[in-house]
């Protein structure tokens, strides 16, 4: 254990006008808490969008530096630790893109070369201990941030909570106003990785608003905390409206959510399903038409229903 100690305690760090990079040290953490919250089960760590998550909101608590919160760099650079116990795993046939400075040109270009992360045998062992994780997680802490208050990591998604919020709470056309301000204000690399931390917290707002089930099949299966039979589907494309507010998503079944965003089916103005006239169902069992009429399934709370104008704008688009 001692040998792994010394190799998180001294990561290699780029310098800039405002200190230490706290990349490296923050992304650490962040895989270290999705160990804790069963999110990720074995050596195959995905630059997901809740990887990304856990990184921000660290990284919100951790750093009060003007560094920019860039994820895909330390996923990226910690392979090139002495220590050597961060593997990428990309692709077959694909080649990681590179600057002239030899670093990951974007989010964007890691997930579409990176299949994951693995750690060493030894680091993945000892995460896997929570007295052994614990003890990594308060090296981290002592040696990048000596100035941490343990309370600050009390409410460690701060920063993902307030977003929840604007999408829970916020009306369509004041959401999309904040989203084009990112857009326009934002470094191009800051806003790639903010739409994705936008985009992971709609989805688990509306799995959790319809109770991890299908609106339309009723399909509700419980396995666990890192799987998922069920979809958050925006009803109208965020990219035509920048909306990812609640009213505009939905819970869908993976083959219902491709039904959906096809124009296969539709949902009426006293939220009853419709099934488009061109559909020709050869199903032996249950398949689309048998919907035909029925109601979808609702949030518990009325001001969280799926809007009727976003529904409208998706049959107007398909020719219901």
């Amino acid at each position: 254990m001692e040998i792994l100690i010394n190799k998180i305690a001294s990561l290699k760090r780029g310098t800039s006008k405002y200190g230490p990079a706290p990349h490296k040290p923050i992304l650490l953490l962040a895989v270290i808490r999705a160990f804790e919250k069963g999110e990720i089960i074995n050596n195959w760590i995905e630059p997901s969008g809740e990887l990304l998550v856990h990184f921000r909101n660290i990284w919100e608590h951790l750093v009060h530096t003007e560094h920019t919160p860039n994820f895909s760099l330390p996923f990226f650079h910690l392979k090139n630790e002495k220590g050597k116990f961060w593997e990428l795993i990309t692709f077959p046939g694909k080649k990681l893109p590179v600057t002239k400075s030899s670093s990951i040109r974007s989010y964007r270009a890691l997930v579409d070369c990176v299949a994951a992360a693995k750690l060493s045998d030894e680091f993945y062992l000892k995460v896997l201990d929570p007295i052994q994780r614990e003890i990594m997680r308060q090296t981290i802490l002592s040696t990048y941030f000596p100035n941490y208050i343990e309370n600050d990591l009390l409410k460690p998604e701060l920063l993902t909570e307030g977003i929840r919020n604007e999408i829970l709470f916020d009306p369509a056309f004041n959401y999309a106003r904040k989203v084009k301000r990112i857009i326009t204000e934002k470094p191009k690399v800051e806003v790639e990785e903010e739409l994705v931390m936008r985009s992971t917290t709609f989805r688990k707002a509306v799995k959790q608003i319809y109770n991890q089930q299908c609106a339309i099949t009723g399909l509700k299966i419980d396995f666990s905390a890192t799987m998922s039979m069920v979809d958050a589907c925006h009803i109208t494309p965020f990219a035509n409206t920048y909306d990812d507010t609640i009213t505009n998503g939905i819970a869908l079944s993976p083959t219902i959510h491709r039904a959906f965003d096809r124009g296969m089916l539709a949902i009426s103005d006293d939220y009853t399903i419709l099934i488009h006239k061109n559909v020709r169902d050869y199903s032996s069992g249950q398949g689309l038409m048998n919907y035909q009429g029925q109601s979808i399934i609702l949030p518990n709370d009325e001001k969280f229903y799926p809007s009727l104008g976003r529904f409208k704008e998706h049959r107007k688009r398909f020719d219901f």
